[in-house]
């Protein structure tokens, strides 16, 4: 704990004497959320309306205490998933909201409560963002909740009015279903349509990042479609967005081919080509009705006008580009002939719920202080539970914003808890500042301060997703306005908001200092699961080269987003351990080199799928089949397995030294040699399709070298 404190304490004096600390993160303007700002602004103000007209203004504020939280959630998923979200916000919302109002009417027996309830959250913390920003609410509502202790009749009252206000945010999600149906996948499709284009001239360029996860969204939006969009355009969708992932597949597979260096004037004319024509594909999905003929026109010019040449060895992944990029397009048009929707078509489907275990199972593994996200669920109730009891000591006014601000600053990870904490304090400082200005329409009228609530609730809610500071200043505003609007005198409030503030946040930063869980600590795992994914992936793919039917059942799908998942969660932990001290057993470094070599590695993966797809589609495989490849093929991926296994049991058996190197890896480039010798002979380069697949195993072979290399160094 000493070494920890000392070198935290030296990590943060660094980052505070360069000229650059105060960051306030990144103003992500593209994500301005007006129109989500509009809906989820009218689901707070509708129930302050009826309250400031039927007389109940205490009822309408409680209402909209309700529906406040749970426009925020409202942000997260899609469809199905975000109505999901807000439900159990709300539920959960209702639940604390009884609890803090009750248990509020004995002070000290909020300590344990407000312990349960940090634990609770911590731990569910480990089921990813969505389920942050759902869980968060609940301890929201119990320490507002707790500033008016009720009997328990009241405090049910209470509850039913919180959660009627969370309700009537969710109506009005499901009714921005009815609102353009199908804009949003469409526009999912466009923006992925739009990095596949960015991705073809960046390899004609000779660049070989591909594009991030969030520069291709097709995917995750359809796979929670609006429920009342008809079930053509839905099909349509999702064949567009399975054509986009064979595309993208294939364009690695001619990077791949190229072998890391600038692609070859014939490729690189295809490869401009393919980005013209996804471009107008993108266009034509998102452009007007009257538009989009012009746009499919344009992009079948492109496409009729190039050939691959007969000469080059990446033929076959040429002719696959170009008949997938034909696909889409039949397929967009097929899409935009489509009727509108007949009303016997507009009936929702059911919300299908499927429960898995893999939730429970990851939160059984988190129980316990020997995972991170146990050490911080124990650290967060801890901290808001000491919080708690200064607050009461000290019987500060609006205390509970002092244990809110632990819960909203205090995150499982250094930089986030940092910068989290300045951000929470400045926006605080301003908006309590504004709130200040902004009541004083109270001497207009009732209702210039009504609409002065609305100004700050559409802001907050419409830069919620471009910057964290800015969202700070009007919820804060909307705050100070909203008690003045109960009658508490807002220029008390406002201070003992920027009090609640301060000590909360010098809390948070505090105890992580003090208690820190430094990604490098848990980075090991996460790499040992990157790895091992990877290589079964990667062994399924080898397997199936030969044998078609080893690709049906979905099994090669799910490996691959099992490795997709896997590669997401080691690069965010390689992002993190650089905003941190270095830690044993992995470091900054060490963690860039594993994160490059796994790159490389899904990289091959994705080309020796395309390869994969490809044989099966031309029937070669069928027709065909090689048993001495397959044979030489199924000895490469018995030596992939290994070899991947060996890594990850090398990143699991790490110590505070380092991680250790595997030991005694296959030759897995004789292994590799061997297929070579198969398809080509000795001498003669192979062509075609084989060279597709030497490339890919290449690729992949000196990949995974790398990642052991960079164990071992």
């Amino acid at each position: 704990m000493a070494a920890d404190l000392r070198s935290g304490r030296a990590f943060l004096g660094t980052e505070l004497s360069q000229a650059d600390w105060l960051d306030f993160g990144a103003f992500r303007w593209r994500d301005l959320a007006p129109s989500h700002g509009v809906r989820a602004a009218i689901g707070v103000l509708t129930p302050l309306a009826i309250g400031v007209a039927t007389g109940k203004l205490e009822y309408g504020s409680f209402a909209a205490l309700g529906a406040l939280p749970a426009g925020f959630v409202s942000f997260q998923g899609v469809s199905q998933t975000r109505v999901l979200a807000v439900l159990c916000a709300t539920a959960g919302m209702a639940l604390s909201t009884f609890a803090g109002a009750t248990a509020a009417r004995e002070p000290w027996l909020l300590v344990p409560v407000v312990f349960a309830w940090a634990y609770a959250v911590g731990l569910l913390a480990a089921l990813g963002p969505t389920v942050i920003a759902v869980t968060l609410q609940w301890p929201v509502a119990l320490l507002i909740a707790s500033a008016l202790p009720l009997s328990p009749r009241d405090a049910a009252l209470r509850a039913g009015l919180v959660l009627a206000g969370g309700l009537w945010q969710c109506l009005l999600v499901v009714t921005s279903w009815t609102v353009n149906r199908g804009s949003a996948e469409r526009s999912a499709l466009a923006a992925t349509y739009t990095g596949l284009s960015h991705y073809a001239d960046a390899l004609a360029a000779g660049l070989l990042g591909p594009p991030s996860p969030s520069q291709l969204p097709a995917g995750r939006v359809l796979a929670d479609p609006n429920p009342l969009m008809r079930t053509a355009a839905r099909q349509h969708m999702t064949d567009l967005a399975d054509e986009a992932d064979r595309i993208r597949s294939t364009l690695t597979a001619l990077s791949m081919g190229e072998g890391g260096k600038e692609p070859e004037p014939d490729v690189r004319v295809l490869l401009r080509t393919a980005a013209r024509a996804l471009a107008e594909l993108a266009a034509g999905l998102e452009g007007r009705a009257g538009q989009r003929d012009g746009h499919l026109a344009t992009a079948r010019a492109e496409l009729d006008a190039v050939t691959t040449s007969s000469s080059t060895t990446w033929r076959w992944a040429g002719e696959a580009l170009l008949g997938q990029l034909r696909s889409a397009s039949r397929i967009l048009d097929r899409l935009n002939d489509a009727k509108p929707a007949a009303r016997r078509d507009a009936a929702p489907q059911p919300i299908l719920l499927a429960w898995r275990m893999d939730p429970l199972v990851t939160l059984r593994a988190s129980i316990g202080t020997s995972s991170e996200s146990g050490r911080h669920a124990l650290r967060l109730a801890v901290v808001a539970t000491v919080a708690e009891v200064i607050v009461h000591a000290a019987d500060l006014s609006h205390g509970y914003w002092a244990v809110l601000t632990v819960f909203i600053v205090l995150r499982p990870d250094y930089s986030s808890t940092l910068y989290r904490g300045l951000q929470r304090a400045a926006g605080t400082v301003v908006g309590a500042g504004l709130g200040l200005a902004t009541v004083q329409l109270a001497r207009i009228s009732l209702t210039a301060l009504l609409v002065g609530i609305g100004v700050s609730l559409f802001a907050a809610y419409a830069v919620f997703t471009v910057n964290y500071l800015l969202y700070g200043v009007f919820l804060t505003d909307f705050v100070v306005i909203l008690l003045a609007l109960l009658g508490l005198p807002p220029e008390p409030t406002a201070v003992a908001r920027l009090i609640g503030t301060a000590l909360g946040t010098g809390l948070a930063i505090l105890a992580y200092l003090l208690w820190p869980t430094w990604e490098g600590t848990s980075a090991a795992e996460k790499f040992a699961r990157l790895f091992l994914a990877q290589g079964r992936y990667a062994s399924a793919l080898l397997g199936a080269y030969t044998r078609p039917g080893k690709t049906e059942g979905g099994g090669l799908g799910q490996l691959r987003i099992t490795a997709r998942r896997a590669r997401i969660d080691a690069e965010a932990s390689a992002d993190r351990l650089a905003g941190e001290p270095d830690h044993p057993p992995i470091t900054a470094s060490t963690a860039r080199a594993l994160e490059s070599a796994g790159h490389r590695i899904a990289q091959a993966l994705v080309a020796l799928g395309a390869v994969v797809t490809e044989h099966h589609a031309a029937g070669r495989a069928a027709v065909v089949p090689d048993a001495d490849l397959q044979n030489a093929l199924d000895r490469l991926a018995d030596g992939v397995t290994e070899a991947t296994s060996q890594l990850s049991a090398a990143l699991h058996a790490a110590r505070a030294k380092g991680p250790e190197p595997p030991d005694s890896p296959p030759q897995l480039r004789a292994l590799q040699r061997a297929i070579w010798l198969r398809l080509a002979g000795q001498d003669a380069p192979p062509t075609g399709e084989p060279a597709g697949l030497l490339a890919a195993t290449d690729g992949l072979v000196d990949a995974i070298n790398t990642a052991a290399h960079a164990l071992g160094s």
